[in-house]
């Protein structure tokens, strides 16, 4: 009986340990992979010449200076464009304003970011994160269009914008 346990309980480590070796001996699936397999019949064959140390390198996130966690999110700091869309100094209705137009953006495109910030004496709106001139400016042109009280108001700045990495 107690032969039968003691084999039982060499069997299981052994195949534990077994599996952990095969395990850490198997490299990971890449997208380099899914390349290099043979292709199908009437398919090409892709052949990807590169470094061991750069294959390792894709997909993992290297921490620098530029990421910003911003709750629960990260983001990736770096120099684009927005749309600035106020700009007033009266200490009365400046604040309410900003707010005011901030609230109705966000009522005709949901999904675009905006920022409302004071730098005494100046209430200002800031909208987007474009990587492009481009990109913000088909967003000016809509913009203008929605806001033409506003149309020389509103014009694109250069800034440090937040990309979303998850």
């Amino acid at each position: 009986m107690k032969r039968s346990i003691l084999f039982t309980v060499l069997t299981f480590i052994t195949a534990i340990c077994g599996c952990g070796v095969i395990c850490a001996q198997s490299p990971q699936f890449s997208i380099f992979d899914s390349f290099e397999k043979y292709p199908k019949s009437g398919e090409g064959m892709v052949v990807i010449h590169q470094p061991d140390a750069l294959k390792r390198l894709v997909g993992t996130r290297i921490d620098s200076e530029n990421i910003d966690v911003l709750n629960g999110k990260t983001y990736l700091v770096t120099k684009g464009y927005r749309i600035q869309v106020y700009s007033g100094n009266n200490h009365r209705t400046s604040k309410d304003e900003a707010f005011s137009l901030q609230s109705k953006i966000k009522e005709l495109y949901a999904g675009i970011d905006t920022y409302v910030t004071y730098n005494a004496p100046f209430w200002k709106l800031h909208i987007g994160n474009y990587r492009s001139f481009e990109e913000a400016s088909f967003m000016l042109r809509e913009l203008r269009g929605a806001f033409p009280q506003k149309k020389n108001e509103i014009y694109i700045i250069e800034d440090d914008i937040r990309l979303p990495l998850d």
